[in-house]
């Protein structure tokens, strides 16, 4: 099979299946209507697993940029636009990181992840805020943010646990 085609396929498959197990979560947990900060706090545990083990998986240039402009229009079709603008700026940004350290590994993973769940939390976070008409003070939004931080990077570790699991098996190569 061709790169390119591998490329874009696997990265459809990783979106949706976070797509899915994301609004999963949201819709099971009205997690979008209770709080701003908790939606992305709980997107940002197995959805961006699936993500990070997906970027492990393509393990190619081009491989998050397509993961986040795949997930993107899909916030787009299902008219969550400020979701489309989060998941795209988080593939771009994950692109710059993983053209600088690569896809596999641990320190690549976690740095990768983290900045996916940086990009992916805060934006939303301050989009959404913005939509509401309201403004979030500076040492809130810095608190959370480092936690997406956190968690993007704690994340990221077990993206790298099972990735590599799954190559010593054969699952992936």
């Amino acid at each position: 099979m061709d790169e390119k085609v591998r490329l874009w396929i696997f990265a459809a498959i990783f979106s949706v299946a976070s797509y899915v197990v994301s609004a999963g979560i949201s819709l099971g947990t009205a997690a979008y209507a209770a709080s701003i900060f908790l939606d992305p706090l709980l997107n940002l545990t197995i959805p961006l697993l699936i993500l990070s083990v997906g970027f492990q998986a393509i393990n190619k240039r081009g491989g998050a940029f397509a993961i986040g402009l795949i997930s993107a229009v899909l916030f787009a079709l299902t008219f969550l636009f400020f979701l489309t603008a989060t998941a795209f700026v988080a593939g771009i940004l994950t692109e710059v990181s993983a053209y600088l350290l690569g896809y596999r590994g641990m320190k690549a993973s976690v740095i990768n992840t983290a900045v996916y769940g940086l990009g992916e939390g805060a934006l939303s976070v301050y989009i959404g805020a913005l939509f509401l008409h309201y403004a979030v003070p500076i040492l809130p939004f810095v608190g959370f943010s480092l936690v997406f931080v956190a968690l993007g990077a704690f994340v990221g570790y077990l993206g790298q646990s099972i990735s590599s699991y799954m190559i010593k098996s054969g699952l992936m190569k």
